[in-house]
């Protein structure tokens, strides 16, 4: 039976909880997503997860399209890091994605530890980096780091760089032997050779170092190429052409994870969101437009794209809503990075249906830069301690991704009823987003935008992260 947009959220929400919660569709769809493995862009996986996503969507009765574009990809080689004084030892590592090769014979050098990386820690010892073998940590504490990003590791990459280190050592701050990947730059190579090592190896560097200099020699090989891939975009028409939520998730994960948490869970849930509207005939105002983005590992390079590719049309979005890393534990709540209008619409959400949801400090993180680079309005899922409906307590500070980025980020790690919980937040909020009339927030100009992520300290971080290479910007 067709349902109008006239239905209250409640009638809404106890048809989609039934049908989540009962059929378990969405975890179902992540568990086969999983089976693929990586979906690192250039992989068999990535092209096994797009076909998926494509055969899920028209299944559910979506005309499909898949927006090409061509990056910069890369491809891992080997690494190995050898300590050569004051003791001979072999570390475990992996490159970070972007990183270059070494010449014949490796980088030798003496290694600086600079902590956890905070702009602090790179200031007090500037002038030391220079010639050296930088180590930092996983870590970006919250306490040392506004904004999030500040600390993140394309960021403590590009202090490295600018302060002339030969090398960069990027260390899990999590334990079990399990490096932790990532990326260097946005749609370019690395300019210096960059590894990730497993917590246990980095205690033991900071073990020596506690007794003089330690020398090591790195050797990593590398290749970076051009590569096409895609997004895949399918539309629910809504009653105004004319003014479109974009439900958004990033389908690719590293080479070294199946990427349960980060994203598979966010690609599951935005699939069976499609589905589930498709299958119960609802209506809505708005066009809601489910994105699956690429490469957003490679520093948000499918977005960045999207936003480029869909500039005449960008004031017409009236909502970006970011599904990404929502499998993990914790109630929810949306980070509306710096959008204050935004977040006063999201907290009235959540009285109009009995879910908490307090503002958070902006993270800028993920496909969500992009957007707000240019000029949509974005909510993107985030954890909250204050409420669950389940009872679900968070179980991770933030200020590192836990499994996330290693090879432990397998399905194990998605309890399904904090995936349920996921679902029904992000769709009560897409369900209130699809009907309102007229714009939800304000659509920023391009000196707007700007004012947004400089307000928030975002400045030198993009500065230092060389962010954007691709050109986006808002309309003006």
């Amino acid at each position: 039976m067709a349902v109008t947009r006239n239905m209250t959220i409640a009638q809404a929400s106890r048809s989609f909880a039934g049908d989540f919660i009962v059929r378990r569709n969405a975890y179902n769809t992540l568990q086969k997503l999983c089976e693929i493995g990586t979906r690192f862009p250039g992989t068999p996986g990535e092209t096994r997860a797009q076909d998926f996503i494509e055969q899920h969507l028209a299944e559910s009765g979506y005309t499909v399209t898949r927006e090409a574009f061509t990056h910069l990809a890369w491809r891992r080689g080997s690494a190995s890091l050898k300590v050569t004084d004051p003791v001979s030892e072999v570390l475990d590592c992996i490159s970070l994605a972007g990183s270059p090769s070494t010449p014949t014979g490796g980088v030798s050098g003496k290694i600086l530890f600079l902590g956890n990386g905070t702009p602090a820690d790179f200031e007090k010892h500037k002038d030391e980096i220079r010639g050296r073998i930088v180590v930092v940590t996983s870590l970006a504490p919250s306490s040392e780091c506004s904004p999030p990003r500040e600390c993140h590791r394309r960021t403590k990459y590009g202090r490295s760089v600018k302060y002339g280190a030969i090398a960069f050592l990027f260390m899990n701050s999590q334990p079990g032997m399990l490096p932790q990947a990532g990326s260097t730059r946005q749609n370019m190579a690395g300019e210096i050779p960059a590894v990730t090592i497993p917590y246990e190896h980095g205690e033991r560097l900071k073990r020596l170092l506690a007794k003089g200099d330690v020398e090591v020699v790195l050797e990593t090989e590398n290749e970076n190429y051009e590569h096409e891939t895609c997004n895949i975009v399918a539309d629910l028409p809504g009653e105004v052409s004319d003014e479109i939520v974009v439900v958004g998730s990033h389908y690719d994960s590293h080479d070294n994870a199946h990427g349960a948490v980060d994203n598979g869970s966010g690609v599951a849930l935005n699939l069976e969101i499609a589905r589930a509207v498709r299958e119960a005939s609802l209506k809505f105002r708005k066009t809601i437009r489910f994105v699956f983005f690429g490469v957003e590992e490679m520093a948000s390079v499918g977005s960045s794209f999207f936003a480029v590719h869909h500039h005449h049309e960008l004031d017409k979005l009236h909502l970006f809503l970011n599904l990404d890393g929502i499998g993990q534990q914790g109630g929810k709540t949306f980070d509306t990075q710096g959008f204050t209008d935004l977040a006063e619409y999201v907290t009235n959400a959540g009285r109009e249906f009995g879910y908490p949801l307090p503002a958070t400090r902006p993270s800028f993180a993920g496909d969500s830069l992009a957007f707000v680079r240019a000029g949509v309005p974005t909510a993107a899922m985030r954890n909250q301690k204050g409420y669950s409906f389940f009872g679900h307590a968070v179980t991770s500070s933030g200020e590192d991704r836990g499994w996330g980025h290693t090879s432990a980020d397998t399905i194990d790690k998605v309890n399904p009823h904090v995936f349920d919980e996921s679902a029904l937040v992000a769709y009560l909020l897409l369900f209130k987003a699809a009907n309102t009339k007229g714009p939800i927030a304000k659509y920023r100009t391009d000196e707007e935008a700007l004012a947004v992520l400089y307000e928030h300290g975002m400045g030198p971080v993009l500065d230092v992260m060389k962010w954007p290479t691709i050109p986006v910007k808002a309309m003006r």
